[in-house]
């Protein structure tokens, strides 16, 4: 997430009840349809956590990183210095903890090897960890220093190989391959997506190439073989530019494709089965929540962010659950009924 993000609140006024905030500025009108249920299943603030981020899991065990107010460039005198990693069910009972040095951003699965890959301080100062289903946790250093700038955030495992997007870039690479070698080293690889790369534009109606000019590459995900569109590429998410790059080959020079957003998302999901659930975190009300219903097989869910777009609208309303349509690049919000949900990370579970 960038540094000026405002937790997908910008612009919503708040009016005090009972203590209480009401968002006065409420998402676009749901899409009709058969209606989603959302439901709590943990309160970080129960347990002294605050701002869950990236999820993922493996199993049926679920990884929730909450930041604790850790600032994105790492911690300082005076500031808080550790995130909590949470492993949970899906009942949302507690498996186990870990205290992380750092602000947990980015966070992917490497379920061939039974863990799960952890970025810290996506501004700058930003290292690795991985922490495996035994409990084990190992901290990375990168062996150079990161050429794009700033920090690192998300993590996918594509072919074998791990990836994870290059954030708050001042130019250059976009996304780097990593290496974790012995005595706690990530060696950094550039691949085919720099900030700059020419990529075909993707959206229906529309041709030609475009270079692109990435302010904010954040989340990423490996595109499921039966997704709508996109099968089995690898999905960059520029969340402040409103572009989504799509690769089937990350070595140097592959093509690109770039799809343009109606809105600022943030992580994207998709579903692999028809019906499942969304896991989702919400650093609104510090709440990791449950939806489920009727998903569609192949289809992309998104949380949308309008207030970490580059110029966010005006009035901003609150982020929301939508589907993405891999065509045109237009969200359609989801019908969701029990608990607010104002997400901030998003995964589907079959």
């Amino acid at each position: 997430m960038k540094k000026t993000q405002l937790a997908g609140i910008v612009g919503v006024v708040l009016t005090a009840v009972g203590g209480a905030g009401t968002l006065a500025a409420a998402a676009p009108a749901a899409a009709a349809g058969s209606a989603l249920h959302a439901r709590v299943i943990l309160d970080g603030k129960a347990h002294g956590w605050s701002s869950p981020d990236d999820a993922t899991f493996i199993g049926p065990h679920i990884f929730v990183g909450f930041q604790n107010g850790v600032p994105s460039d790492g911690p300082a005198v005076g500031t808080p210095q550790q995130s909590t990693l949470v492993e949970m069910k899906p009942s949302g009972e507690i498996e186990q903890t870990w205290n992380i040095t750092g602000k947990i951003d980015g966070m992917g699965a490497d379920a061939a090897n039974n863990r799960v890959i952890l970025t810290v301080n996506e501004d700058s100062n930003s290292s690795m960890y991985t922490v495996d289903l035994g409990g084990a946790v190992q901290h990375y250093t990168y062996d150079e220093a990161l050429p794009h700038g700033g920090g690192t955030d998300a993590v996918s495992v594509f072919h074998g190989a791990i990836y994870t997007s290059a954030s708050n870039p001042s130019g250059g690479p976009a996304l780097y391959r990593i290496t974790l070698k012995d005595g706690g080293v990530a060696h950094v690889d550039t691949t085919a997506i720099n900030t700059d790369s020419v990529a075909s534009v993707a959206n229906a109606g529309q041709s030609g190439s475009t270079q692109l000019a990435l302010t904010d590459p954040d989340s990423n995900t490996v595109v499921p073989a039966n997704a709508e569109r996109f099968g089995g590429d690898f999905m960059l998410d520029a969340q402040g530019d409103q572009q989504a790059v799509f690769a089937s080959s990350l070595a140097p020079n592959a093509p690109l494709q770039v799809l343009n957003l109606a809105q600022s998302v943030d992580d994207t999901t998709f579903a692999t089965h028809s019906g499942g659930k969304l896991i989702v975190t919400d650093a609104h009300s510090d709440t990791v929540d449950i939806v489920d219903g009727h998903l569609v097989e192949g289809a992309a869910y998104a949380a949308v962010t309008p207030g970490n777009s580059n110029t966010p609208p005006v009035p901003t309303p609150a982020n929301y659950l939508a589907r993405l349509n891999l065509n045109d690049g237009s969200v359609t919000p989801l019908a969701i009924l029990g608990t607010d949900v104002v997400p901030h990370g998003v995964i589907y579970m079959p």
